[in-house]
């Protein structure tokens, strides 16, 4: 079944325009992972380490899906990418800051293995359990003269659909998520729209025995996600410049 989803989220504190003279773009990426817990990789290793499982298509299309239909429709400027991935200080900054995580752990070189950025930005985290706030802190410091920074990325999440006597069919939910942040390193915007995969494959209570049948299920939800975006982006983006105001 079809499903879209679309959240707004604003913060409670008023934000007007006028208080964000210029914003940066400091993060394009998708993940790889399927799991709800973007640490937890073990299920999936062997669909992470395949390299015909490749995203990067898919995140050139939302790079510029982001510049064409999400930058415009904000009023204040963005520098520009060359501004941004030329910046010595941005190349070389280290993106795992990553709070909350044991830097002694493997999943969290799994973690970044899973990430795939667009062609010259850093990969930083903006979700759920894992935080790279203090790369985003940084980013402030890089670029003293912007007001917001904005991460944008797509990620996955296996879902059980219908079954029964223990087998079901195993679908997949294709998210693109954009998020404001302001100096403070607090989300000031977020836009998620979501898109389930028509397609699914065998699953075994709720293991998947063959997870390379899983790369065409991956690829029809992307598929029905950049389908919902361009139906629905340039209206929600509309709205969401308006609530800024």
């Amino acid at each position: 079944m079809k499903r879209i989803l679309i959240v707004i989220g604003i913060l409670s504190t008023v934000l007007t325009h006028a208080q964000i003279k210029k914003a940066a773009i400091i993060s394009i990426y998708g993940d790889k992972n399927l799991s709800d817990n973007p640490l937890e990789t073990k299920l999936y290793e062997a669909l992470l380490e395949d390299d015909s499982f490749d995203l990067t298509p898919t995140v050139v299309e939302f790079e510029k899906m982001i510049e064409e239909n999400v930058v415009p429709k904000f009023s204040f400027p963005f520098l520009s990418k060359d501004e941004v991935i030329s910046n010595q200080e941005y190349i070389d900054m280290d993106s795992r800051y990553m709070e909350n995580v044991d830097e002694d752990s493997s999943k969290l070189q799994k973690f970044f293995q899973s990430l795939v950025p667009a062609e010259g930005y850093k990969s930083l985290a903006s979700f759920g359990i894992v935080n790279d706030k203090k790369a985003i802190l940084k980013a402030f410091e890089i670029f003293p003269d912007v007001d917001a920074v904005l991460i944008a990325f797509i990620d996955y999440r296996l879902y059980e659909g219908v079954g029964a006597f223990g087998m079901s069919k195993m679908k997949v939910n294709a998210n693109a998520n954009i998020k404001l942040f302001n100096k403070e390193g607090k989300r000031i915007f977020k836009l998620k729209e979501s898109e389930s995969s028509k397609k699914g494959v065998l699953g075994v209570a709720g293991i998947i025995p063959e997870p390379e049948k899983l790369k065409p299920v991956i690829a029809d939800a992307t598929k029905q996600l950049f389908a919902n975006l361009e139906k629905k982006i340039a209206k929600s983006m509309k709205k969401m410049a308006k609530k800024l105001k």
